[in-house]
């Protein structure tokens, strides 16, 4: 068996990155080498099978391309397994990539056409001075390198530094009684970097913002020599993340990832530079996809990522990995409020909104269009019982109360007139149970509904259309409200309002043709259904209800009767609820004596008889609601189009943070909501003026950098002026149950370093909150992805510093 040999390659030819048609020649035609050519020159002893090689020049530079290399400096041919035969020699013969970048390819990634290609310099000829004929046999092809006609055996792959080629068989044929041979070659490859490159040092750091780090920049060539004494130039990729001095010293500027470029005649390098965000505690960063698919964070500190969904469809499960992170041991959430003795929270039944979102889906899937007799007051012709005008207490009306179908079936019910007001007309059904609402209570209403209800709701929103002349809508409290609860519910319906009443009688004969809502009467015996529904629950929901439900009809008789052409769209369901709700805080404030923007804490509220009445009967419902949001805000969003819970308490808060966030009049935010043919997110950037959905993300964050910690500085767009929601909940006490046993709901999960943590965003502004710790002067690295992808730009990105 043969001693392996090691044949050094004097000269190694890169090409530049064009790649070649096939049968054009490595270089042109005219190419003459710019530098002297180093030889190696190999003699081959046939009948030993041994192969001694030796340089007869040295290796030198580089020049337009060609790099001329030296034994053990550039490329190792390896040459093993000789064979003799009749006529034959063969040996197999590897080649070694040693210089930095690789061989055969252009950009470092995929196969140029050549590969790499091994060339005859000097063909075979005898050494041992006979003259005998020797010649290569089985080369795979010829081509031009230094002269025409040159052949060449082919190695078809790719090598990268210090990695060896698979072996190629070299045949020659040799003249009987030869007994020795000699020859040379040369090496020809595509290379990434032909003219060289500069190395910049380090390649890829983080920073702070602020923060300075220096950049050393070497100027190689092809091979990876040194080239001394070349003027260095350098250039960044964004100012706006960081600048670079003449020297060659970084400073972080803002948040991101910018790239850093040294040039140098026709060479070049870079280095990557990340930004991390400082934050002050409290203090949000945020950004959107794709540059919030991979982001950094600063040490010795506690941060919230917070990834939103603003998708108006579909769900979207995201992979969120934390790298040099600790898991934090404190509590979860932040309660830094946890007040005394905390106010409980009724036991009671809680509305059933199940029912009104399927009427209000009813109304936008049945009663579309235009009505074709929109506007006519005083209308003759087939309808119901609303005589136009102001009846007389007494007086008797026959009103429909199916709610099943919009205008094809009837259930009417009888009612009596039992106060009239300047604004409400009080309707009680003449079959409803005994021991209910007085005349006292129902006047009692209806003053209520005149100095309260009516200045309120529509000093936000306008005053309601009138269709049956009368300036004043109808409070029906009937019995067919309760039989909307099934038996032993805990939940109950407080009243609606159905938009079919203000359609005319011809275009939906079920019609009532009138301005009226539908209320729960009282049942002490549970006549209906075995419910209980005494006098003191009814006075204590009333008001809200008739608020919230003022607000509807206000909305939908504007667009459909006042602020004509009617375009045969109602409210999307979300805004149209998140704006009835805002009606029920309008009432608290002017209930309590107080305002918005007045971040109203416990204190507040609860430390006076009027303030506390007024939230009970007002407020807290709509915290009910929210809580149910904060609870799990990644399977709900503020406008998905469900109107459940969690959304209806999400898009009370988020319409209270955007009037607090626009500024200026409240009665003009509402109004412009409500008097316009837009709908939904169309309706929220016309009025607020610029896209909403980004609004949502600073939402989610603001729900949690609000008033979370004693000195934390938010910027104002993460705050809620309105509402210390951390402090009230504080002193709420509501059955915790299984959901949470916590003070404030919203309990974010944490992130283990390392592994993905996966969360499944529903749309319409979905949220999940993940917390992490940063130990003291190191950096740490968050991605965002979506199956292994960069998530849609629908999803935006708050990273919060909590401690």
């Amino acid at each position: 068996m043969d001693k392996l040999k090691r044949i050094p390659a004097f000269v190694l030819l890169l090409l530049s990155g064009a790649a070649c048609q096939d049968g054009d020649p490595v270089g042109p035609p005219d190419w003459e080498p710019t530098v002297q050519l180093a030889q190696l020159e190999c003699t081959v002893t046939v009948a030993g099978g041994e192969m001694k090689c030796a340089s007869l020049a040295p290796g030198v530079g580089d020049g337009d391309g060609l790099i001329v290399g030296g034994q053990g400096t550039r490329v190792f041919l390896q040459a093993t397994n000789h064979a003799s035969g009749a006529g034959t020699f063969s040996i197999d013969v590897t080649v070694e990539n040693l210089i930095p970048q690789a061989l055969g390819t252009t950009d470092g990634v995929n196969k140029h056409a050549d590969a790499v290609r091994i060339f005859f310099y000097e063909e075979p000829t005898a050494a041992d001075g006979s003259g005998l004929p020797v010649a290569v046999a089985n080369h795979h092809g010829t081509d031009i390198f230094t002269t025409s006609g040159q052949k060449y055996f082919k190695y078809d792959q790719i090598l990268l530094r210090n990695q060896t080629s698979e072996p190629v068989n070299w045949q020659f044929t040799v003249a009987p009684g030869l007994a020795s041979f000699r020859f040379s070659v040369l090496v020809a490859a595509a290379v990434q970097y032909p003219n060289g490159w500069i190395d910049v040092t380090p390649a890829a750091d983080t920073m702070a913002e602020g923060g300075t780090q220096p950049l050393t920049a070497v100027v190689r060539n092809a091979v990876g020599d040194v080239i001394a004494g070349q003027t260095v130039s350098w250039g960044t990729s964004d100012g706006d993340i960081a600048t670079v001095s003449a020297s060659g010293l970084v400073t972080g500027v803002g948040p991101g990832t910018a790239t850093i470029t040294a040039t140098s005649g026709v060479r070049s390098g870079t280095a990557t530079v990340a930004v991390c965000p400082v934050l002050a505690l409290g203090q949000v960063y945020v950004a959107d996809m794709p540059a919030g698919e991979s982001l950094c964070l600063s040490g010795d500190a506690q941060y919230t990522v917070v990834p939103v969904n603003t998708a108006t469809a579909g769900s979207i499960a995201l992979q969120v990995t934390g790298a040099g992170i600790v898991s934090p041991t404190e509590p979860p959430s932040p309660a830094l409020f946890p007040g005394g003795a905390r106010l409980a929270v009724g036991s009671g039944p809680r509305p059933d909104y199940d029912f009104e979102r399927r009427l209000r889906q009813m109304e936008r899937r049945d009663l579309p269009g235009r009505d074709p007799n929109a506007g006519v007051i005083g209308e003759t012709g087939p309808r119901l019982a609303i005589t136009p005008g102001v009846p007389a207490v007494g007086a008797l009306m026959s009103l429909n109360v199916e709610t099943d179908n919009a205008c094809s079936t009837f259930d009417t019910r009888t009612g009596r007139v039992m106060a009239v007001g300047t604004r409400v007309i009080v309707i009680a059904d003449t079959t409803n149970p005994s021991g209910g609402l007085t005349a006292g209570d129902y006047a009692a209403i209806a003053d209520s509904f005149d100095t309260r209800i009516h200045p309120v709701v529509t000093g936000a929103f306008g005053t309601p259309s009138d269709r049956d002349n009368n300036q004043r809508v109808i409070a029906f409290y009937t019995r067919a409200v309760n039989e909307l609860t099934p038996p032993a519910s805990g939940a109950y319906v407080g009243g609606f309002f159905f938009s079919r009443d203000l359609r005319s009688a011809a275009d939906c004969p079920t019609s009532n043709v009138g301005e009226m809502f539908y209320m729960l009467a009282a049942d002490p015996s549970g006549v209906v259904n075995g419910n209980k529904r005494d006098i003191d629950f009814i006075m204590d929901v009333t008001f809200g209800t008739l608020a919230h439900e003022y607000q509807h009809l206000i909305n939908a008789s504007r667009r459909m009767l006042v602020n004509t052409p009617w375009n045969g769209q109602l409210e999307e369901i979300w805004l149209d609820e998140g704006l009835a709700h805002i009606a029920e805080e309008l009432m608290f404030y002017a209930g309590a004596g107080v305002g918005p923007r007045s971040n109203l804490e416990a204190a507040a509220l609860f430390d006076g008889a009027q303030a506390q009445t007024a939230f009970f009967r007002y407020a807290e419902a709509n915290y009910a609601r929210l809580r149910r949001w904060l609870l799990s805000p990644h399977t709900n969003g503020p406008f998905q189009n469900d109107g459940d819970l969690a959304t209806r308490g999400a898009i009370w808060a988020f319409l209270r943070y955007a009037a607090d966030r626009r500024g200026g009049t409240e009665s003009t935010f509402w109004n412009s909501l409500v008097n316009t043919g837009n709908t939904g997110l169309a309706n929220l950037q016309a009025v607020v003026g610029t896209d909403p959905l980004p609004w949502f993300r600073d939402f989610g964050a603001a729900m949690y950098a609000d008033d979370m910690a004693p000195g934390g500085s938010p910027q104002a767009i993460y705050t809620q002026p309105s509402w210390n929601f951390r402090d009230v909940y504080a002193n709420l006490d509501y059955d915790p149950g299984p959901d949470c046993d916590c003070i404030y709901p919203l309990v974010p999960g944490n992130l283990t370093n390392g592994v993905a943590e996966s969360v499944t965003l529903s749309n319409g502004g979905a949220a999940a909150y993940l917390r992490l710790r940063v130990v003291s002067s190191a950096f740490a690295g968050i991605t965002v992805h979506s199956g292994g992808a960069t998530p849609p730009a629908t999803v935006r990105l708050a990273v919060i510093r909590r401690q």
